[in-house]
């Protein structure tokens, strides 16, 4: 082993003192902020990877839409569609309004033909009762949220209102008097015949299926017309191309890809990773200067000894040497904690979480605001390995200006330093 090297793993583990406890302090700091960054960004890419499933499986991986509202034909679309490698469905979509007694929610009605569907819209998968999926004329399958909140279930009955025939009540008179429409209208009445849950919060508290033909007749569409077209392909995190061929080749539609329909909320998660990996690199970063402080402790501690060494030939490179690799050694041990650390916390963040339930009495990942049911998170090696090597890259920085100091040390002087 090296003087230098010797030294300085001699330094970094002294006797009990000040010292030591500084530098065990310093090591502590750099695996607390290693350990927050790695499970932070865990969460925020575990977040962000289940918030892009979520997406694909509860709606397509593109949409067609036609230039003048809805689309007469959507089997030209799917025909076109199939030819080029993928599969499609005729899709309604739109807001209505769901009534039970004297109950109104607002509700975001998708409408399909089960017939037409090849298992691209996973109804089926996601209904609780696991007796199949019935979607014919005159049923509806809702969510469990929506049917506790109106208290209803299999086998009962509700009414659903479009916005239309709502807008058709009122009228004004040629003075711009709000009066009566002499019009009046049936809301459609529909049976429950399943209940969902795609275990997406706002998802499932938001949207109910219809049959295809029973959303024509509410919405007063022509028989088999669609609102839009749903596309799917074998992989929808690599469908350039297939977008590229679909937009070649419905040159009178409007298309768009899951990742252009939420654009902006994939673009704020991925800003939000970013600033957070910023900021809390400054963890990092304080525990740099305590590092620089405990160094600089250490120089004035070991002036004598400094001395010694330059009397006896050792250069100020080597005397750099040691100090600079006293502020590798606390970074790279507090960075191999740090990541224990968080990999642990990452691993078992359930069970902390329900402990802190526990013991605060509140929910601390309530699924109304975060949309999933449990804490997601996903630690990728690179973001470890980036963490890791900036964590040691700024420790190492630290023992810097130490270093310096110890190297311009005058060894008569500190030979007599008391």
């Amino acid at each position: 082993m090296s003087a230098d090297l010797f030294l300085a793993w001699k330094y970094f583990k002294p006797k009990r003192s000040a010292v030591s406890v500084i530098t065990l302090i310093s090591v502590i700091g750099v695996a607390l902020g290693v350990g927050v960054l790695i499970v932070v960004l865990a969460v925020m890419t575990g977040f962000t990877d289940k918030m892009k499933e979520k997406l694909v499986d509860t709606t397509s991986h593109a949409q067609v839409y036609g230039y003048t509202g809805a689309i007469a034909n959507p089997e030209e679309v799917v025909k076109k569609v199939g030819e080029l490698g993928g599969s499609a469905v005729p899709i309604v979509a739109s807001p209505v309004l769901l009534q039970v007694g004297e109950k109104f929610i607002p509700k975001q009605l998708v409408a399909f033909d089960p017939e037409q569907d090849q298992g691209n819209v996973k109804l089926e998968e996601a209904l609780l009762d696991g007796t199949g999926l019935k979607l014919g004329r005159n049923e509806i399958v809702i969510s469990y949220l929506t049917a506790r909140d109106l208290n209803v279930g299999v086998g009962d009955k509700i009414l659903l209102h479009s916005p239309s025939h709502l807008a058709g009540l009122v009228k004004r008179d040629k003075n711009g008097k709000l009066e009566l429409s002499s019009e009046a209208y049936l809301p459609g009445e529909y049976k429950v015949t399943g209940i969902f849950s795609f275990g997406k919060y706002d998802f499932d508290r938001d949207v109910i299926f219809l049959n295809l033909e029973d959303a024509d007749e509410l919405f007063g569409l022509p028989l088999g017309a669609a609102t839009s077209v749903y596309l799917w392909t074998a992989d929808p995190f690599r469908m350039d191309g297939f977008m590229q061929k679909v937009k070649e080749n419905l040159p009178n539609y409007r298309v768009y890809s899951w990742q252009e329909l939420n654009s902006r909320l994939l673009g704020v998660l991925n800003v939000e990773k970013n600033m957070q990996f910023f900021l809390l690199a400054f963890i990092v970063l304080v525990a740099a200067f305590s590092i620089t402080n405990t160094l600089i402790t250490t120089v004035i501690q070991k002036t004598r000894e400094i001395g010694a060494l330059k009397s006896m030939g050792a250069s100020s490179g080597t005397v750099m040497r040691i100090f600079i690799l006293q502020g590798f050694f606390v970074g790279f041990i507090g960075t191999l904690f740090g990541i224990a650390l968080g990999v642990l916390v990452v691993r078992y963040r359930m069970a902390i979480l329900h402990g802190l339930r526990f013991i605060t009495g509140q929910e601390i990942f309530p699924k109304e605001i975060y949309v999933f049911s449990e804490l997601p998170a996903h630690i990728v090696v690179t973001d470890v390995l980036w963490i890791a090597v900036i964590s040691i890259v700024l420790c190492t920085f630290g023992g810097v200006i130490p270093a310096f100091r110890a190297a311009k040390l005058d060894p008569a002087g500190a030979l007599r330093y008391e």
